[in-house]
C-alpha cells in the first residue's frame, strides 16, 4: 500500500490481525460435494461465485509510474497514477493556482496508447487543511476545507472531463492516509462525484480504495457505505465503482488476497451496496513497515502469482485489477519490468499470457479440492469451456474435460490432449482449452 511521505512515496503495511489467517479459503461460499478435479471422489469447495466477470481489455490494469515518458510495452488498457506524484498538493501549488504540466503528458501518453488513466484526487495540501499549522507531510491525511476541495475537483474535471477515471482518495481507512471519520470521507466523495458527473456525465468515479486486513479497517468501510453512520449519504447512488487494495500478509498468496476481496464483497452486500468492485493495488511479499526490502520470489512463483491473481479476480467478479506495478521498488516482491523500465520480467510476460487466456471469456467460478489440492477455474467463450488449474504446493493430476483439445503452460508451451487424459497440475497454472 503506497504511503505518502512528503513529496515522495514509501510502501507501508499495517500490522495484520491474526484473525485474518482464518479468512483464507473460508470466504468463498458453502462447501459443495462434487466430483473431484482428479475425476475420482472428493470434496470440492466453491471458492468464488458461480458467475464472475466478462473479461474485457480494461480488466488488465497496471500502475505506470514512468507514464510521462514511457508506456509499458505490455500495452495495458488502463493505467493507475497512484505512483506518479500527481495528487492534489502537486496539482494545486498554492491556493487557487493549478499546475497540470506534469499530469498533461501522462494523460496524453495514455491516450496515444489507447489507455485510460485513473487519477487519485486526494490528499490534502497544507494550505487547505482544516487543521492549521501543519507541515505539508503532516497535512496530507487531514480533512480538507470543503470549499477548496470542490474548487480543486472542478478544476480537474473541467480540464480532463471523461478522458480519465477518478478515484476519490487513497485508503482512507488507514490513519496514515486519512485522519477524518467515515462520514467526513463520505461528504468529500459525494461532493466530488456530483461535480465530476455534472461536468462529465460519462466519467467513471471510483470510491476510495479500502484495505481490509484489520477489523478496524472493515468497520470503517462498512460505516462509510452505511447511510445510518455516514450522515445519510447513500454512496452507491453517487459513485460508479467501489475499490479495494487487497494486499495479503507478507507471505500471503493470491488465494489469501482473493479472500480479502470476497470479504469486501460481503461488507458491500451487508450495506446493500450494488457496485462493481475494482482491485486498485496488488502485489506480494511486501514487508511490514515499509522500510525493509522485499525478498523476491523465483521467476516461477512470480509468474504463477500474476496469473492466479487475474484468474481469481475474474472468477470473483472483480471488474478491474491494477497490478502495482510497471516498476521496480525495493519492497515490492514481484516486479514486472527490468531495471531499464522497458524489458518485461517473467512476471511481465505472465501478464501478457494470462490476458491471452482470459480476454473475451466469461468467468464461471473457481473450486478448491481439499483432497487433491487443485484449484480449478472455469471460463466460457463462444460456447466453449476452458479451465485453469493449479496447486499451491506439490502436484496432482486432473482428467481433461470433454471438449478440450489443448493444454498450455504459463510459459506458452502448448500440447494436445483429449477427454479423459491425465494432466499434471503444479503451482505453475495451466490453461486447458479447445
Amino acid at each position: 500500500m503506497w504511503r505518502r511521505t512528503g513529496s515522495g512515496f514509501r510502501l507501508g503495511t499495517a500490522v495484520a490481525a491474526a484473525s485474518v489467517l482464518a479468512l483464507v479459503l473460508q470466504s468463498g461460499g458453502a462447501v459443495a460435494r462434487s466430483a473431484a478435479p482428479t475425476g475420482g471422489p472428493g470434496v470440492a469447495r466453491v471458492f468464488t461465485p458461480a458467475h464472475g466477470t466478462s473479461v474485457t481489455s480494461a480488466f488488465f490494469g497496471l500502475h505506470a509510474p514512468l507514464l510521462g515518458t514511457l508506456f509499458p510495452v505490455v500495452n495495458p488498457a488502463v493505467v493507475d497514477l497512484t505512483t506518479n506524484n500527481v495528487y492534489w498538493p502537486q496539482l494545486e501549488t498554492s491556493p487557487g493556482v493549478f499546475d497540470f504540466s506534469t499530469l498533461d503528458p501522462m494523460v496524453a501518453q495514455a491516450a496515444a496508447n489507447h489507455a485510460k488513466p485513473l487519477l487519485v484526487l486526494g490528499v490534502t495540501p497544507a494550505f487547505h487543511s482544516t487543521t492549521p499549522g501543519l507541515s505539508p507531510a503532516e497535512a496530507q491525511p487531514t480533512v480538507p476545507d470543503l470549499t477548496a476541495w470542490k474548487a480543486y475537483v472542478t478544476a480537474v474535471a473541467t480540464r480532463y472531463t471523461d478522458t480519465i477515471d477518478y478515484q476519490i482518495w487513497p485508503e482512507p481507512n488507514v490513519k496514515n492516509n486519512f485522519q477524518g471519520t467515515p462520514a467526513e470521507m463520505a461528504t468529500l466523495v459525494v461532493a466530488a462525484a456530483k461535480i465530476i458527473h455534472g461536468i462529465a456525465p460519462a466519467a467513471t468515479v471510483v470510491a476510495p480504495a479500502m484495505v481490509l486486513r484489520l477489523r478496524s479497517e472493515r468497520v470503517f468501510m462498512a460505516a462509510f457505505f452505511d447511510p445510518a453512520r455516514n450522515g445519510g449519504l447513500s454512496i452507491g447512488n453517487y459513485v460508479d465503482a467501489a475499490g479495494v487494495d487487497p494486499y495479503p500478509l507478507m507471505n500471503g498468496t493470491p488465494e489469501d488476497s482473493i479472500a480479502l476481496v470476497l470479504n469486501a464483497q460481503k461488507v458491500l452486500a451487508a450495506e446493500h451496496v450494488n457496485l462493481p468492485l475494482w482491485n486498485l493495488e496488488v502485489n506480494y511479499f511486501v514487508p511490514v513497515g515499509g522500510v525493509t526490502p522485499a525478498a523476491p520470489p523465483s521467476d516461477r512463483t512470480a509468474s504463477s502469482y500474476v496469473i492466479r491473481t487475474y484468474v481469481l479476480n475474474a472468477a470473483a467478479g472483480v471488474r478491474r485489477v491494477y497490478w502495482l506495478g510497471w516498476l521496480r521498488y525495493f519492497n515490492l516482491g514481484i516486479s514486472m519490468v527490468e531495471a531499464d523500465g522497458v524489458t518485461p520480467t517473467a512476471a511481465g510476460n505472465a501478464f501478457t499470457r494470462v490476458r491471452a487466456w482470459l480476454l473475451g471469456q466469461h468467468a464461471r467460478g473457481c473450486a478448491y479440492d481439499k483432497v487433491s489440492g487443485v484449484y480449478s477455474c472455469q471460463f466460457v467463450r463462444d460456447g466453449r469451456t476452458s479451465w485453469v488449474y493449479w496447486t499451491q504446493l506439490g502436484s496432482a493430476h486432473v482428467r481433461a474435460p470433454a471438449g478440450v483439445r489443448h493444454v498450455q503452460t504459463m510459459y506458452g508451451v502448448t500440447t494436445s490432449t483429449r477427454r479423459g487424459d491425465r494432466i499434471r497440475v503444479t503451482n505453475a497454472p495451466v490453461w486447458v482449452h479447445h
